[in-house]
């Protein structure tokens, strides 16, 4: 790997955080990233609300930039590939092209459960020292720092003149790392750091650490 740029961090032996809202292990060499909801815009659109279509593109060619940023030797997708089945061809489809480029590790989130019988899935994964699954249900990861998506945490900053930036965040928890959202369609919910937790906001071009013993801003 080359060395380190603003919008990567260590938060552990061998794990790099990218702020394109990825987490990387140089050793296992897997890359993770979690909460998709591809075809978000096709959903909403079913529901007669008119949206722009550039989420879909968005998400594939930034998968594509970090594969061809770390190449890793596995992808894990930790759940909610969709938001719901109206695109399921498309979902199905990006994994198609994916697996042409790389072993995809594609776990179920709780907006696939509409999936079942047409992509196959896993409930979780084990790597060494890991344990990954979507994080809507409880998971026996004894002795492993468990790896989930589900809860789409972020931050918000402040300039102290009234300008508020509301962060996707990466929350490290004891024992339990919690992913930002890889779609560009959510948001994120305001999460409150436990004392002793870590909690990283992303962007692109940089990362931004949060104190340790704080709660997240609000």
């Amino acid at each position: 790997m080359p060395s380190l740029n603003s919008s990567q961090v260590t938060i552990a032996d061998h794990v790099l955080l990218d702020g394109r809202l990825a987490l990387f292990n140089e050793e296992q060499r897997w890359l993770a990233v979690a909460d998709l909801h591809f075809g978000y815009e096709i959903s909403q659109r079913a529901a007669g609300r008119l949206m722009p279509m550039w989420g879909m593109n968005s998400i594939e060619e930034r998968l594509m930039a970090l594969l061809a940023d770390y190449e890793p030797r596995r992808l894990v997708i930790l759940g909610d590939l969709v938001h719901d089945r109206a695109a399921a061809p498309e979902a199905r489809e990006l994994v198609m092209r994916l697996r042409v480029e790389i072993e995809v590790i594609l776990l179920a989130g709780n907006h696939d459960r509409q999936l079942l019988g047409t992509i196959p899935m896993l409930d979780s994964w084990q790597s060494d020292g890991f344990h990954f699954h979507h994080g809507h249900c409880e998971a026996d990861a004894t002795g492993r720092t468990q790896v989930i998506g589900h809860h789409h945490p972020s931050g918000t900053i402040t300039d102290g003149a009234g300008l508020r930036l509301k962060l996707p965040a990466f929350v490290q928890q004891d024992r339990c790392w919690i992913m930002p959202a890889f779609s560009p369609w959510a948001t994120g919910a305001t999460w409150k750091a436990e004392v002793q937790s870590r909690m990283w906001l992303c962007t692109p071009t940089r990362i931004l650490r949060l104190a340790e013993t704080v709660a997240a801003p609000v």
